[in-house]
C-alpha cells in the first residue's frame, strides 16, 4: 500500500518487565516458563484482541466515533509516516496532538520504506543501513519516548509485496539496523512488528536476478526468507484486504504466518484490513451490504489465540483516491445489519479505556 495513498516498541530485553504471549497465559505480567523469549511486546493476554482504528485521516477517525461509538474510543489509532522528507518532525507532534484526546490508547505507526517504481529494488533500505537517515531515527526515537502512550512500529510493512519488492537480505539488514538504532537511545514502550502482505511473497529473481539470487528447487518462497530474527521482532502481522472474502481458517498463506507466529512465541496483528470491493471497476454508490467479509474475519480472531490485534482502516477509497476501485469501507455507511453486526462483535474486542494499559503491562 502506498504511503501517498494513505494520507499521509524498541525491541528491548528486560528481564523484570515480561508479556507473556503463550497459548496458556491468564494474564500478561506473569513468570514465563524456560524458553520464553522476554521482550517487550506490549501483548494482551490469549484471548483478548484490541480494536485499532485506521488509517491516517483524523477526519476519518472522528467520523467513526462520532457515528459508531464514541466511548470507549478504539484501543488505539493507525498513522504512517517515513525517515525522510522530515516526515518525522511533522508527523510526530501531530499524531501526539490527535491522540492526547484519548488517554489509554496505543499508536500503531507504519513507516513507509520505498516502493519498486521510485528506484532499484531496496534503494531505500540501502539508505538507513548507510546511516543516511540516522538523525531522522534519533528523533523518533525522541518522540516516542516523549509519546507517553505505547507504539508499534511496523518498519517496511508489506516487505513481500510486489510493490514493494524489497530483497530479503536487504528488509533484514535494515530492520536490524532500525531496531539497534532506536535501542540505543533507551526507548522502553515501543514493540517493533514484522508485517507481511498476507498473500504469496514476492520473490524477483526473475524481474531482478541481480538482486534475488536463484533459490534451491527444493527451497519455498516462504515470508521466512525476510525475517530479521526473533531478537529483533515482536509481533508478526499481515495484512487482510480481499483475501477476507473467504475462509481465513484455510488460507494457507495466512495460516503459515499463524504458525509461523506461535512457533516463534509472538504475537500476531492484523495491521491492515479493510472489507474491500474486488470487483476491479469503480462505484461511487458501492457499500458495505453483508457481513460475510466480518464473519471470517472475527471468526479468525475468535479461533487463533496468537491474534492479538486487529486493524479496521475505516475509509472511503474511491472517494479519497481517483484511480481506487476499493469501494466504501467506512461501517457508518453500511448497510444497517452490517453496523449491528460489528457493534455486536466488536464490543468484545479492548479499547480505549482504564483497563487497557493494565491488560498489556504498561506503566
Amino acid at each position: 500500500m502506498k504511503y501517498s495513498f494513505r494520507i499521509t516498541l524498541t525491541l528491548f530485553i528486560f528481564s523484570t518487565a515480561v508479556i507473556q504471549c503463550h497459548k496458556n497465559a491468564t494474564g500478561p505480567n506473569h513468570d514465563n516458563p524456560p524458553g520464553t523469549i522476554t521482550q517487550t511486546a506490549l501483548a494482551p493476554a490469549d484471548g483478548d484482541c484490541l480494536f485499532i482504528l485506521g488509517q491516517a485521516s483524523t477526519t476519518e477517525m472522528l467520523a467513526y466515533m462520532d457515528r459508531i461509538q464514541k466511548s470507549p474510543p478504539p484501543a488505539g489509532f493507525a498513522f504512517y509516516t517515513s525517515l525522510s522528507d522530515g516526515a518525522v518532525q511533522k508527523d510526530m507532534p501531530r499524531y501526539q496532538s490527535f491522540m492526547e484526546n484519548y488517554p489509554n490508547t496505543v499508536l500503531q505507526l507504519a513507516i513507509w520504506t520505498g516502493e519498486r517504481q521510485w528506484g532499484a529494488p531496496g534503494y531505500y533500505l540501502d539508505d538507513i543501513v548507510d546511516g543516511k537517515y540516522d538523525k531522522n531515527i534519533a528523533d523518533l526515537a525522541d518522540a516516542c519516548k516523549n509519546f507517553g502512550k505505547p507504539v508499534y512500529i511496523r518498519l517496511g510493512y508489506e516487505f513481500d509485496g510486489w510493490h514493494n519488492a524489497y530483497p530479503p537480505d536487504k528488509y533484514i539488514a535494515a530492520f536490524q539496523y532500525f531496531v539497534d538504532k532506536m535501542r540505543a537511545q533507551n526507548v522502553k514502550n515501543v514493540a517493533y512488528v514484522w508485517h507481511s502482505w498476507g498473500v504469496g511473497a514476492y520473490y524477483g529473481s526473475e524481474d531482478f536476478p541481480d538482486y534475488y539470487p536463484a533459490l534451491p528447487q527444493s527451497q519455498n518462497v516462504t515470508q521466512e526468507l525476510w525475517y530479521p530474527g526473533d531478537e529483533y521482532v515482536d509481533w508478526v502481522a499481515m495484512s487482510v484486504f480481499g483475501i477476507g472474502w473467504g475462509d481465513l481458517r484455510t488460507n494457507n498463506v495466512v495460516q503459515w504466518l499463524i504458525r509461523f507466529a506461535e512457533d516463534h512465541k509472538k504475537p500476531v496483528m492484523l495491521a491492515e484490513t479493510a472489507a474491500i470491493k474486488t470487483t476491479g471497476s469503480r462505484d461511487s454508490k458501492w457499500i458495505l451490504k453483508d457481513t460475510a467479509w466480518f464473519q471470517h474475519v472475527f471468526q479468525l480472531c475468535r479461533s487463533e489465540k496468537a491474534v492479538k490485534a486487529f486493524t479496521y482502516i475505516n475509509v472511503n477509497w474511491e472517494a479519497n483516491n481517483s484511480s481506487s476501485t476499493w469501494g466504501n469501507t467506512r461501517i457508518q455507511d453500511a448497510a444497517g445489519s452490517v453496523v449491528n453486526y460489528w457493534l455486536e462483535n466488536i464490543k468484545f474486542y479492548l479499547h480505549g479505556d482504564s483497563k487497557l494499559y493494565p491488560a498489556i503491562g504498561y506503566k
